[in-house]
């Protein structure tokens, strides 16, 4: 029995393949899985494929496999690609929305401008991935690795990013509007506990617009840069604060410059509430005089 892979626009076949007499009453996922195997194997030209459906689970699609293949602008949509191995793939423009990416190994692969809207991501690898102006709306990245990943101009709407590793991963201009931003917002406040009186002299900076998250000295300076600027020393000299620009506030900071203010930068906006979270919990536990 031939089982065809289809152009997702024209339906032009793209690829064809004979299945296995046991695979020929499989599911349509299983067949359309078997089918991108073989074709990964010879390096056939996947891009603009509809794959959707496909079940691919623990399948081996990485960069070394691939052999010129290319998955760009395919249709993954609702595909199961759990604990597959994509590591170095080519994915730009695909759409992967709803798909079972849990446990997947996406180091390094390329997403830029994927639509990953409702995916499941869960505990998957997207160390070093390229994620700029992908659509990441709804999706769940809970224990996901995204240290160094460059997230920048994505969609993070409403996405579930708890016990995300965010170490050096790039934000800049991403949407997070209801992002799960947890692991950002307990690393601020591991900061603000540090420092507990700079705390409202670094919320009047971020309301004046006096902050500049790439520096670390001067009158508008970085987090720490600017808790030093209020303590009145050097930023050397914050004791258990030391400059580490891969802590993820750190990098989340990248994202305010010097005159942006809360009412115009998503970013400062969300400090200067993680702060007031802060202050309230502080002065409901010891008082106003111990925070002030």
């Amino acid at each position: 029995m031939q089982f065809h892979i289809r152009n997702r626009w024209s339906g032009e076949i793209q690829f064809s393949c004979e299945l296995t007499a046991d695979l020929e009453s499989a599911s349509y996922g299983l067949q359309l899985g078997f089918a991108v195997r073989k074709a990964i194997e010879i390096g056939a030209n996947l891009s603009e494929a509809n794959l959707s459906e496909a079940n691919l689970s623990e399948a081996n699609l990485s960069e070394a496999n691939l052999r010129g293949a290319d998955l760009s602008a395919a249709d993954l949509s609702a595909a199961d690609l759990s604990e597959a191995n994509l590591r170095g793939a080519n994915l730009s423009e695909a759409n992967l929305s709803e798909a079972n990416l849990s446990e997947a190994n996406l180091r390094g692969a390329n997403l830029r401008e994927a639509n990953l809207s409702e995916a499941n991501l869960s505990e998957a690898n997207l160390r070093e991935a390229n994620l700029r102006a992908a659509d990441l709306s709804a999706a769940d990245l809970s224990e996901a690795n995204l240290s160094e990943a460059n997230l920048s101009e994505a969609n993070l709407r409403g996405a579930n990013l708890r016990a995300a590793d965010l170490s050096a991963a790039n934000l800049s201009e991403a949407n997070l509007r209801g992002a799960n931003l947890s692991v950002i917002r307990d690393d601020l406040w591991a900061v603000l506990s540090a420092a507990p009186r700079e705390v409202e002299g670094l919320r009047a900076a971020l309301i004046e617009g006096r902050v500049n998250g790439s520096a670390y000295s001067g009158s508008c300076a970085c987090l720490v840069g600017t808790l030093a600027n209020v303590r009145g020393v050097d930023y050397h000299s914050m004791g258990v604060l030391r400059p580490n620009a891969s802590r993820p506030i750190e990098r989340f900071f990248l994202s305010i410059n010097q005159g942006d203010k809360p009412d115009a930068n998503q970013h400062s906006a969300l400090v200067v509430q993680w702060i007031d979270e802060w202050l309230f919990a502080m002065r409901g536990a010891f008082g106003p005089k111990e925070v002030a």
